[in-house]
C-alpha cells in the first residue's frame, strides 16, 4: 500500500503525534509498505526523506500567532491533487483536524480515496481554543460549537476514526452520529528500553542532578501542559523537602513565561530548563531510569507519549487523577492528585520522595505494561484497518457527496493521470 499522512505541526516543531506516527511509518515500511508525510513548508527543515525511508512532502504555508508550529493554507486541495495523481495513493490518514489534514479530505474524496483519521489530541479542550481566541471565557463559550464548526466539516469526510483511548472514543461517538470509531494505541518502540540502564550525560543536564532528587517532566511547553501548576506545585514541596529538583525538557510558546514563573516563586535554582532535546537522544541517555518518577499537570493529554516511555523505562509517573491519564498510569505504577490544585501535587511528591522504596516498586511494576505499546503490533492493528477501507470501497463505500464529487472529477482525473509521469 501506499499511504499518505497529513500533519498540521511537523518538524522543526515535535510533538507527541509526531513521535507516534514516525513509529508507525517505519513499521509500516519495514512491513513493506511505502509511506508520504504531507507537512507545512519550513525554511529549517528541508529532508526530502526521513527516518526507515519515510517521504517528506512539504506544502507552502503561511505562518500564523494561533500556535507555534501551526501554518494557514487554503482549505480546498487544488494545490494537493498533483501529489494525490502523480503517488495514486491507497490510503490517507489524518494526525489532526485542521487545514492540511482537510484538504487531504476534499482531494481524497474527489480521487475517492479511502481516509482514515485518528484523534490524537483533545482540542475542544478550552485551553487549547484559548491559543485561536486569545480569551478563556471565549474559549469555553466556543468549546460546544466547535463541534459544528470544525469537526462536524471534517470528520464527515472521513471513513473511519481511531483513537488511543477508549473513552475518547465514546466521546467521539456521541459528538458524531454514525461514525465508525476504533480503539487503537499509540506505538512506540520499546526495544529501545530493552536495553542497559547505565546513564548516559547529556550536555544540558549537570550530572548532580541526575538522581532519585530528580522529578522529571518532557514535553512542549505549552500552557495546555498546565506546567505552570506543576512548578507551583513543586515550590510548596520542595519548601518543606529543599533536597528536590526539578528538571524540564521540551521547547514551545510558554517557554519564557514558564522561566519568569519559576522567579517569581523564588525556585529558579531548583528548576531546569534544557530546551528541546533530541528524542532518541533522550532515550538513550536512560535518564528516565535514574530520576525519582515523571510529574505531569495535564488534563488535556488523549494517551501522552512521553508517559508511555515513562512506564517502559519503569519511571513511575506522578499525574493528575482524570481518565486519559488514569487509562496509562496504573495505581501500581504511579500516583495521582486533584487536577489543577497545586497543594495536592505537593502532597503527593513529598508523599513519593519520602518512600523510595514504594517508588521503586511502582517503577519495577511500570515496565510490565510496555507490550501495550509495542509499535510492531500497534502497526499490524492499523495495516488491518486500512485494508478493511479498502474492502469497503471495493464494496461501493462512498463518503458524503463522494459519488458525485468522484464522478465529476473523473475526466480531469483521468488527464491527470494520463499526463504525469509515474
Amino acid at each position: 500500500m501506499r499511504i499518505a499522512f497529513g500533519f498540521d505541526i511537523f518538524y522543526p516543531e515535535s510533538n507527541g503525534v509526531i513521535t507516534t506516527t514516525i513509529n508507525l511509518a517505519n513499521n509500516l515500511i519495514e512491513m513493506g509498505h511505502e509511506v508520504y508525510f504531507f507537512v507545512p513548508a519550513d525554511k529549517n527543515f528541508t529532508a526530502a526523506k526521513i527516518e526507515k525511508g519515510i517521504h517528506i512532502i512539504r506544502v507552502k504555508a503561511l505562518p500564523s500567532f494561533i500556535y507555534k508550529g501551526i501554518k494557514l493554507l487554503p482549505v480546498q486541495s487544488w494545490y494537493l491533487r498533483k501529489y494525490f495523481a502523480k503517488y495514486k495513493f491507497d490510503i490517507v490518514h489524518d494526525t489532526s483536524p485542521w487545514l492540511i489534514c482537510q484538504a487531504m479530505n476534499h482531494a481524497a474524496r474527489k480521487m475517492h480515496i479511502p481516509v482514515l483519521a485518528t484523534h490524537h489530541t483533545l482540542i475542544d479542550n478550552p485551553i487549547y481554543i484559548k491559543y485561536a481566541l486569545k480569551s478563556r471565557t471565549l474559549a469555553e463559550a466556543a468549546q460546544k460549537p466547535i463541534w459544528s464548526i470544525v469537526f462536524a466539516p471534517f470528520f464527515r469526510l472521513v471513513w473511519m476514526v481511531t483513537a488511543p483511548n477508549k473513552e475518547t472514543c465514546e466521546s467521539l461517538k456521541q459528538h458524531v452520529a454514525g461514525i465508525d470509531v476504533r480503539y487503537v494505541s499509540n506505538g512506540i518502540d520499546i526495544d529501545q528500553f530493552r536495553k542497559e540502564d547505565v546513564y548516559h550525560p547529556i550536555a544540558q543536564i549537570p550530572k548532580e542532578w541526575v538522581n532519585h532528587n530528580t522529578f522529571l517532566f518532557v514535553g512542549r511547553l505549552g500552557f495546555e501542559k498546565a506546567i505552570d501548576v506543576t512548578l507551583e506545585g513543586f515550590a510548596k514541596a520542595c519548601a518543606q523537602r529543599p533536597e528536590m529538583r526539578l528538571i524540564v525538557i521540551g521547547d514551545g510558546p510558554a517557554h519564557k513565561e514558564l522561566i519568569e514563573i519559576t522567579k517569581e516563586l523564588h525556585i529558579e535554582d531548583k528548576v531546569l530548563f534544557t530546551g528541546k532535546i533530541d528524542n532518541h537522544l533522550l532515550i538513550r541517555s536512560n535518564i528516565l531510569k535514574c530520576v525519582n518518577s515523571f510529574v505531569t499537570s495535564s488534563l488535556s493529554e488523549n494517551q501522552a507519549i512521553t508517559v508511555i516511555e515513562a512506564i517502559c523505562s519503569g519511571c513511575p509517573v506522578i499525574c493528575p487523577d482524570v481518565f486519559n491519564m488514569k487509562e496509562i498510569v496504573k495505581e501500581d505504577s504511579g500516583w495521582y492528585f486533584e487536577g489543577e490544585n497545586p497543594d495536592s501535587l505537593a502532597q503527593t511528591m513529598i508523599h513519593v520522595y519520602d518512600n523510595p522504596a514504594e517508588r521503586d516498586e511502582k517503577g519495577s511494576n511500570a515496565k510490565k505494561y510496555m507490550d501495550l505499546y509495542d509499535g510492531k503490533k500497534v502497526a499490524k492493528q492499523f495495516e488491518s484497518i486500512y485494508k478493511e477501507l479498502l474492502e469497503m470501497k471495493k464494496n461501493g463505500f462512498y463518503v458524503y457527496q463522494g459519488e458525485r464529487k468522484a464522478y465529476k472529477f473523473e475526466k480531469e482525473l483521468k488527464d491527470y493521470y494520463d499526463n504525469t509521469k509515474h
